[in-house]
C-alpha cells in the first residue's frame, strides 16, 4: 500500500525519473512548482479540519461491519489460488497470512503461487489457477491487476471462476476488467491524512517534496488527493511532486531528495506515498545536512518504517493500514460471492487506518508488528456475520 511495495521488491536498475511540479491548487498534470510556503498561519490557515481527522484516526479504529450476515456454507471445503505482486513482499505475504487465516474459519484453504513480482510469472499463475478450478483467485498487492493479462482473466470468467483484486484500487477508481469484487483501499483517506499531518505540524508552513510511484494502482488517487487537500485547508503551502518507479527506488530516491533539499534550502516535509521509500528518503536527508529541518509523513505502517520513528524523529508520522483485517475481508467478499448473495459491491470492507506518531507507535509493538495496535474486535464481528461464533 504499498502499501503496498517494500524494500525487498526494490530492484537496482536505475531508469529515467519523471519530475513533475505541481501546486497543490492545480492538477496533477501541471509542470511548475507552487508559490513558497507561506511563514505560518495565515487567513488561509484552517487547522481545525486537520486537527479533527487527525483526533479521530489517532486511536484504535472502530470496526462497522460491511454489510449483512452471510451463509459460508457453500465456501467449505473450497479453494482459494492467491498471486501475490510478489513473493518477496513481507506486506502482501502478511495479507496471504491473514487470509489464511481467515479462510480456516470457514474451512476453506489458500494456494499461494509464488513468483518474483515479474507479469509473465503473473500469466503463468493465471493459467495454473485456471488448470487447478479453485473457488476463486486472488489477485494480491498494489501493482497486479488483470489489466496485465486480460486473455487469461477472461478465460478464469468463462470457467466461472471470480476474480478478486486486494489492495490495488482506491475506492474511488474504477474496478479493473474482468473483476468480480474487489477489496479496496483508502489511498485516498491515506494521502489526505498525511497532508493533514504536515499542515498541522508546519502550521500551514509546508514546503514538500511528494514522491509517487505511478505504476502503483492507486497512485492517481493519492496524488488527487493530496493536491486537493492542501488546496482546502493550506493554499499557501507549496508541493513538488517527482515521480519514481519502484524498481529505481534504491539507485534514485537518495539522490533526488538532496538535490531537492539542496536546491530548495525551504523544504521541511518529505511525502512518499509508500512508507518503504522512507529508508531511502533519510540518508538524502542527511547527506543534504538536513536532519532535524526536514521531516517524512507517509503512508503503509510498515513494521521497519514505525521502527525508524521509535528511534529517531525523522520519520514524524505514518498511517498505518490493517493487513490482519484484510485478509478476513477477502474472505467475507469470496464468501459473499459463493453463497449468491452477492459481494459488496463497492469493495468497501471498512479496512481501518491508525494515525501513528511518537504519542502512539509504542501501541505497535516494541518492535513493531504488522497487524498490531489496530486492536482484534474485527475478528469476532466477521465470525458473528458468518454464523462462525463460538
Amino acid at each position: 500500500m504499498l502499501s503496498s511495495t517494500t524494500k525487498r521488491r526494490v530492484a537496482t536498475a536505475a531508469a529515467a525519473v519523471v519530475m513533475l511540479g505541481l501546486v497543490a491548487a492545480c492538477s496533477s498534470g501541471g509542470s511548475e512548482s507552487g508559490a513558497a510556503a507561506a511563514g505560518g498561519g495565515g487567513a488561509n490557515c484552517d487547522l481545525t479540519q486537520v486537527g479533527a481527522a487527525l483526533d479521530k484516526h489517532s486511536a484504535v479504529p472502530t470496526y462497522t461491519d460491511p454489510g449483512p450476515p452471510v451463509d459460508m456454507t457453500a465456501a467449505e471445503g473450497k479453494t482459494i489460488f492467491n498471486i501475490q505482486e510478489s513473493s518477496a513482499n513481507p506486506f502482501t505475504q502478511a495479507l496471504t497470512t491473514s487470509m489464511t487465516e481467515a479462510a480456516g474459519k470457514v474451512g476453506m484453504k489458500v494456494v499461494d503461487y509464488p513468483n518474483q513480482g515479474d507479469r509473465t510469472q503473473w500469466i503463468q499463475g493465471m493459467n495454473a489457477a485456471i488448470a487447478q478450478k479453485p473457488a476463486a483467485i486472488t489477485l494480491t498487492g498494489g501493482t497486479i491487476s488483470p489489466t496485465y493479462f486480460q486473455p487469461q482473466a477472461a478465460a478464469a470468467k468463462a470457467a466461472g471462476i471470480p476474480i478478486i483484486t486486494v489492495l490495488n484500487e482506491d475506492l474511488t477508481q474504477p474496478q479493473g476488467p474482468e473483476v468480480t469484487a474487489r477489496v479496496a483501499q483508502p489511498y485516498d483517506l491515506a494521502a489526505r491524512l498525511s497532508a493533514d499531518f504536515i499542515i498541522k505540524d508546519t502550521n500551514c508552513a509546508a514546503n514538500v517534496l511528494v514522491l509517487t510511484s505511478k505504476e502503483v494502482i492507486g497512485s492517481p488517487a493519492s496524488i488527487d488527493a493530496t493536491n486537493d487537500e492542501f488546496a482546502k485547508y493550506c493554499p499557501d503551502c507549496k508541493l513538488t511532486f517527482q515521480n519514481v518507479s519502484v524498481p529505481d527506488w534504491s539507485t534514485q530516491i537518495t539522490n533526488i531528495t538532496r538535490s531537492a533539499i539542496q536546491a530548495d534550502p525551504n523544504i521541511n516535509y518529505i511525502m512518499p506515498l509508500y512508507d518503504s521509500m522512507s529508508q531511502f528518503v533519510v540518508p538524502g536527508i542527511q547527506l543534504a545536512g538536513a536532519t532535524g529541518k526536514v521531516h517524512i509523513s507517509t503512508f503503509n505502517g510498515t513494521p521497519f518504517v514505525l521502527k525508524m520513528m521509535q528511534d529517531a524523529d525523522v520519520v514524524k508520522m505514518d498511517v498505518g493500514e490493517n493487513p490482519s483485517q484484510v485478509g478476513y475481508a477477502v474472505v467475507d467478499q469470496i464468501g459473499r460471492i459463493l453463497s449468491g448473495q452477492g459481494p459488496i459491491a463497492s469493495g468497501d470492507e471498512g479496512i481501518q487506518l491508525r494515525v501513528f506518531t511518537k504519542a502512539n507507535v509504542n501501541e505497535a509493538g516494541t518492535p513493531p508488528e504488522l497487524g498490531k495496535g489496530y486492536g482484534d474486535s474485527f475478528v469476532e464481528s466477521y465470525l458473528k456475520l458468518w454464523g462462525k461464533a463460538p
